[in-house]
């Protein structure tokens, strides 16, 4: 497989972009959000998906160069209007706005209505991490999962993500099926079978072959019952705070995933913990679990403590490795 430079793909993302009227500064910002999910070793949700993005904008689902805005203010928790912009951009910018309330209230909230999927959730959260705050955001999506005791899809995947700022920061970015789509596509890609079922086959016995999940879309909820029910709780709360659409006006109402609802929300620890306490206490956590008698077949880890060997490596081999096909279709985008 190619090895592609982080420069190389973000100035490949760039010119798609451009050659699509995107104004230069928004689509050089959205080109680094791109590359950089990729190069932390996010390919499902970034380098795996610019094409389906780059669909939508071509269908005119994904308006490039929206810019989001706020359209009512409630002390801590603001409304924004997206305007069907770029996800990856309202979630960047409205990411930035929770931080600023947070800085003023202590805690800060943005809900984003008529936004677009942007891609991995876990950036605009790992960003609040890293500048010091604690972060917790949702989407909701198309209904591409089955109620618990459905065969149909009534429900979306939702994803919740929460991360906390640390050396390194834990981020946990959690679909509501077993494995997302993005992830799906990986397994299939590298025709490996999933390390645990997935979902259901035609005949309604748990799988863990991807390709037949990728063709029926019988995916499991995370959890049974209870990722079932938490996405649709989810999906209650988006609509509620945001003022935007649900699963099932998205599913029902238009003809493709995009107007979706989403928020952010930031916390200012240096409000909550005194500093050398919240390090101290980080620590204790991290050092107790750790310190865990391996399973068997396992390895003790805490969420997000990857994602710097991911840059390393990626360093260290020039670039990230990208599947062919999915490096063809991206050239071909930027011609």
């Amino acid at each position: 497989m190619p090895i592609v430079s982080v420069e190389l793909l973000q100035s490949t993302y760039e010119k798609a972009l451009l050659a699509r009227n995107m104004s230069p500064d928004m689509a050089k910002r959205l080109a680094k959000g791109f590359a950089d999910m990729g190069n932390e070793g996010v390919y499902s949700h970034g380098i795996n998906r610019f094409p389906v993005f780059i669909g939508q904008v071509d269908k005119g689902q994904i308006q490039l160069n929206a810019v989001p805005e706020c359209v009512n203010r409630m002390g801590a928790l603001e409304q924004w209007d997206c305007h069907y912009g770029p996800g990856v951009l309202n979630g960047l910018i409205c990411a930035d706005r929770a931080m600023e309330l947070a800085r003023e209230f202590g805690i800060g909230m943005v809900g984003m209505r008529n936004s677009n999927h942007w891609m991995r959730g876990g950036a605009y959260v790992l960003e609040m991490a890293r500048q010091g705050f604690a972060g917790i955001a949702a989407t909701n999506s198309i209904a591409v999962m089955p109620a618990w005791g459905g065969k149909d899809h009534r429900v979306g995947t939702n994803p919740l993500i929460m991360a906390i700022a640390g050396d390194p920061p834990v981020l946990v970015d959690c679909s509501m099926s077993q494995f997302s789509y993005g992830q799906l596509q990986n397994h299939v890609l590298a025709d490996k079978e999933l390390p645990v079922v997935g979902g259901y086959d035609n005949e309604g016995n748990l799988t863990k072959d991807p390709h037949v999940l990728w063709e029926n879309k019988r995916v499991l909820p995370m959890g049974f019952w209870k990722g079932s029910s938490m996405s649709i709780v989810l999906d209650m709360m988006l609509t509620a705070i945001t003022g935007g659409r649900s699963v099932p006006a998205i599913t029902e109402d238009q003809e493709g995933e995009f107007g979706v609802s989403q928020f952010l929300i930031a916390i200012d620890l240096s409000k909550t913990i005194e500093k050398t306490q919240f390090a101290a206490e980080m620590q204790r956590i991290r050092d107790y679990v750790l310190s865990s008698e391996p399973a068997e077949s396992g390895e003790v880890s805490i969420a997000g403590s990857k994602i710097q060997s991911f840059i390393d490596k990626h360093e260290k081999a020039g670039g990230i490795d990208i599947h062919p096909d999915i490096w063809d279709q991206i050239q071909q985008l930027a011609q």
